[in-house]
């Protein structure tokens, strides 16, 4: 689709949906010119950039199930929830291996959200860096949730979660797309509440204050992109696709049927709504 843009939230396994919205578009051969993904929103991108069918699903649904992938025992032996050796290199390298060749063979751009640990301003990662710092520790950079994670680290600069300083990157899109499909992982109508954990927070970043600051108003900002998509969808620059209530999930979900129909509900939803994506692409 000739200068289109998708954007792609993260969420942890809530990833799940977008994993089956992305499984239908490759089915369909349905292409953008870019790519926007945060967090989980990258690295199943990257899946559908490399147009691995069924890729994202054993990544995404079926491995959280094996031991290695998450759980407390790895937060307290490495400092990460999520077992980022396990998952951003073996799993890639050897169980379920990620074609980098056809990656970087798409034309599509593909730009990852991080959050500066110094700044706490989103940093966009192009794929045109990508070659030089490694797809695999931007993916890990973007996936780096505070608390739960360590930071990551690219050319001796510390980052985190994407979603920390912009969970939904369409500000940005739209700066370089007149329109843009965005792939919500939470319900529509949802709002984000205050952090519970502002007094750990505080105490974990008192060394980083803008870092901090950013993450402590995350809410606040999170609800005004909100908004703002209603509005871009309103007057028809957004397409959004966002999962149903009764299918959410947490973003360590330890149950696979929850995935799995997660999942399955993403793969639906845009099988629905295709119709009314190529006329929205298409005019």
């Amino acid at each position: 689709m000739k200068n289109s843009c998708i954007v792609l939230e993260g969420g942890g396994l809530r990833g799940a949906f977008t994993s089956g919205v992305l499984e239908y578009l490759l089915e369909k051969d349905i292409n953008f010119d870019r790519v926007v993904g945060v967090s989980a929103g990258a690295c199943v991108g990257a899946s559908y950039l490399s147009k691995q069918k069924g890729r994202n699903r054993k990544v995404n649904v079926e491995y959280p199930s094996d031991k290695r992938y998450m759980g407390l025992r790895h937060l307290v032996i490495s400092g990460s929830y999520f077992n980022m050796k396990f998952v951003f290199e073996e799993i890639p390298g050897k169980l379920v291996p990620f074609d980098e060749q056809a990656f970087y063979m798409n034309p599509a751009e593909f730009d990852i959200i991080t959050t500066s640990l110094s700044t706490g301003k989103s940093v966009v990662i192009t794929k045109k860096e990508l070659s030089a710092i490694g797809i695999d520790k931007a993916l890990v950079a973007s996936s780096s949730i505070p608390i739960l994670s360590q930071p990551a680290v690219i050319n001796d600069q510390l980052f985190f979660d994407g979603g920390v300083a912009d969970s939904i990157p369409v500000k940005y899109a739209l700066s370089k797309h007149q329109k843009a499909v965005v792939i919500l992982t939470r319900p529509r109508g949802y709002r984000k509440n205050q952090t519970n954990s502002r007094l750990w927070l505080n105490f974990a970043f008192r060394k980083h204050p803008k870092f901090l600051e950013t993450i402590l108003k995350r809410n606040e900002e999170y609800n005004r992109t909100l908004e703002l998509c209603e509005q871009m969808e309103k007057e028809g620059r957004l397409f959004i696709l966002a999962p149903s209530p009764e299918f959410s999930i947490g973003r360590t979900e330890q149950n696979y049927e929850k995935r799995l129909a997660l999942y399955n509900h993403g793969y639906r939803c845009i099988c629905n709504e295709f119709e009314n994506l190529l006329f929205f692409l298409n005019n």
